[in-house]
């Protein structure tokens, strides 16, 4: 699987890609990194004065040791391959995740056009073996790393209750984000439904697509399944948020605050009504602990404009009110936590998530597919647009 290069892109909110200079090579990243560490870090005061560069063999184990632990869950280096791939929705492996449950590897989550999904890999299906042997991680690591062999999945399929085996080819490959449909209540009212899986810049063509086609169907009631969705460009979050709402017109989305000595840097976000933009009734959102910052941002943004009519059902959110605005030495690109991002009410202190609407709690439904409304989260999400309640 890419699942350990997928996680380790979740909770990006960007911003763009600054260039500080290049560099020759890997080993000369400290002084930049240090410096971006003691200005523009958003807790730059409480990265120390005195620095042992020898011991650091890494610009993530330097990121490590200098940053603020107290809140700082996400500053990370990446190659400016690893960037590039992510920004352009592009990965190499397989394209699924996985979670060990009862000493068994089930498939959790699927990339859209992704190698698996092509060759027929679903969301909870049971990992039984790969190429005649018993799954490890590492032996479906390095599978997926081979680039350009093909490996088979030896699989169980509950829904089925049939055994199969399937082939998939590690490559290179692109992938989407976005999946709608329309589905109905039991009290047959037509509901939107959107899958989104990652704020990349890329998204921004999908989401026009999925809000014209929400548009012909007159939806006036939306579900956004995003409870894999760790966040990514601020600029496609507001492209969201416009789709969201009507005729608030430059009125707030969010604000950037950035630290006290780069306060010139501060930014805000407007909306602007589009030829397909929404007037919505309700928004639910699915969620779980891997939805983050961006997706985290949507939802705070709408909530003083859309009050009690922004719904989340599944769980609590993963809790990153900050961004990074990616800054680049020419080998790697360092996303540091560089602001807070607030609402219209300068509302941004959810550190520790946003919580699931009183009663609307859910797990992950593994025997369903994702907008399958026999899905737990989705279901509930159609019960509380019949009954105003979950």
């Amino acid at each position: 699987m890419d699942s350990l290069r997928y996680i380790i892109f979740f909770l990006l909110t960007i911003t763009f890609i600054g260039c500080g200079g290049t560099h020759s090579s890997n080993s000369d990243y400290k002084l930049f990194l240090y410096n971006l560490l003691k200005t523009e870090y958003f807790w730059a005061s409480y990265v120390s004065d005195d620095v042992n560069y020898s011991k650091y063999n890494s610009p993530q184990e330097m990121i490590d040791d200098l940053k603020y632990k107290p809140k700082d869950r996400w500053s990370i280096a990446l190659t400016k391959e690893q960037n590039d791939n992510f920004l352009n929705q592009k990965s190499e492996g397989f394209g699924f995740a996985y979670t060990f449950i009862d000493n068994r590897y089930i498939v959790t989550y699927v990339r859209l056009d992704s190698p698996a999904d092509i060759a027929g890999i679903k969301r909870g299906d049971i990992i039984e073996g790969i190429n005649n042997q018993v799954p490890t991680i590492d032996r479906m690591h390095t599978a997926s790393t081979n680039i350009g062999e093909e490996s088979i999945f030896h699989i169980y399929r509950a829904s089925l209750d049939t055994f199969l085996d399937i082939s998939i080819l590690s490559q290179e490959y692109q992938f989407k984000v976005t999946k709608t449909s329309i589905v109905s209540t039991s009290q047959h009212q037509m509901v939107g439904y959107m899958r989104f899986d990652l704020f990349t810049i890329e998204a921004t063509e999908e989401i026009d697509r999925a809000f014209d086609f929400f548009k012909e169907q007159n939806i006036t009631k939306l579900v956004i399944d995003m409870r894999y969705n760790g966040g990514g460009s601020i600029i496609t979050a507001s492209i969201l948020l416009d789709k969201l709402m009507r005729n608030r017109d430059d009125e707030v989305q969010f604000s950037l605050s950035w630290n006290s000595n780069y306060q010139q840097k501060n930014e805000t976000a407007y909306f602007e009504t589009d030829n397909n933009s929404l007037d919505l009734d309700q928004i639910i959102f699915l969620t779980t602990e891997q939805t983050a910052s961006a997706s985290e941002l949507v939802i705070n943004a709408l909530r003083p404009y859309k009050g009690d009519n922004i719904i989340i059902v599944g769980g609590k959110t993963h809790g990153k009110p900050v961004g990074m605005e990616g800054k680049t030495d020419g080998v790697y690109v360092y996303y540091l936590i560089n602001f807070v991002i607030k609402n219209m009410d300068g509302f941004y202190d959810y550190f520790d998530g946003l919580d699931v609407t009183s009663g609307c709690e859910s797990l992950d439904d593994l025997t369903h597919q994702l907008g399958d409304t026999q899905e737990e989260m989705l279901k509930k999400a159609l019960y509380y647009i019949d009954n105003g309640h979950c």
